[in-house]
């Protein structure tokens, strides 16, 4: 029989409990981790199919949980929250919730040629702009699981520019350019230039109330359709990659923009100063309702979105405007445009 000696057994001793206690903090860890994929699931209401889908969602939700709290433990400018996009991948975000599309090719394809405010002092613009408090800007819509946001940016725009030429704020109707407008491919996706286009086209755009939004594919109503509410004369393009250019359009009026909206930190954004380093693959449509200087001095850009009140700050984000890459944070100054009135 083998003979061991007493400081050898009490090492072995301190040995299987310090590995029953990893064990243990594991289960505890996995045991946390299931407890706060349930009670997300209660908050937002999230059914699983079956046994199966829920463990495979609970392991998206680990990563990505994982994920938030490893940006928001290595900075105090802005942070992100499991939020209601948490259990998804980024594929199937980006396949439900962007929209954003460029014809094939990559471009946009014909220019406008003209850009108003080309000259235009940046001195003489104000330090701050915020058109939500000028009653240009209407309250934050949901788009759903619907690839409109492109509908969503081109009606937030127009809405700005009407109220801004006739004082009357009006709640215009995204559903009438999913359903109608032929140039744009609906909940699979569009561009706002061509919905600029087909709005100028069509005579105007009817009243949100009288078209109301179903966050799917419908066919025109024509009825509906015919009652226009507020009109555009054109659109014009932002210089590209140039946020002096982007500001001073900004200054005069909500613009729509286009950027990486998949990103995880734009995502999972909750509030703050989003900055750092995010993506450039344009696949999401917004609206830039201002601009501003944070308390420590960093600028930044107001941006209205598209995925609720819950999301963001009420719905909206805070960029840092005016970084070193000329395509701008996420890539927000490569395609700027707003409608004329």
């Amino acid at each position: 029989m083998a003979r061991y000696s007493m400081g050898f057994l009490v090492a072995l001793a301190l040995c299987a409990c310090m590995l029953s206690a990893l064990a243990a903090r594991d289960l505890t860890d996995d045991s946390s981790t299931i407890a706060r994929h349930e009670q997300w699931m209660a908050k937002y209401g999230r059914v699983y199919s079956d046994a199966a889908e829920k463990a495979r969602r609970l392991e998206v939700f680990k990563a990505n949980v994982e994920f938030i709290e490893s940006v928001n433990a290595a900075n105090d400018k802005f942070w992100l929250e499991a939020n209601q996009f948490a259990d998804m991948t980024n594929d199937e975000f980006r396949a439900t919730h962007t929209g954003y599309k460029l014809p094939v090719g990559g471009s946009k394809g014909q220019k406008m040629t003209g850009f108003r405010y080309a000259n235009v002092s940046l001195d003489a613009l104000p330090t701050s702009v915020d058109w939500r408090t000028k009653g240009a800007v209407t309250p934050v819509k949901d788009q759903g699981q619907c690839g409109c946001c492109w509908a969503f940016s081109t009606v937030a725009s127009m809405e700005g520019i009407v109220q801004l030429s006739t004082g009357t704020l009006i709640s215009l109707s995204e559903q009438e350019l999913v359903d109608c407008d032929t140039s744009d491919n609906g909940c699979g996706g569009g561009l706002m230039d061509n919905a600029f286009e087909f709005i100028v086209q069509n005579g105007g755009l009817t009243t949100e109330t009288n078209y109301p939004y179903t966050g799917t594919d419908g066919t025109c109503n024509s009825n509906r359709a015919s009652s226009s509410a507020a009109s555009i004369k054109g659109h014009e393009d932002v210089p590209a990659n140039d946020e002096a250019s982007l500001q001073k359009a900004v200054a005069a009026q909500p613009v729509s923009v286009a950027l990486d909206g998949g990103d995880d930190l734009f995502r999972f954004y909750k509030g703050g100063v989003l900055s750092g380093d995010c993506g450039t693959d344009l696949d999401h449509g917004v609206t830039v309702v201002g601009y501003g200087v944070a308390d420590d001095g960093k600028k930044f850009w107001v941006i209205k979105n598209s995925w609720g009140t819950s999301w963001g700050e009420d719905g909206y984000i805070r960029m840092e405007r005016d970084i070193a890459d000329k395509q701008g944070l996420c890539g927000l100054a490569m395609q700027p445009s707003y409608p004329t009135a």
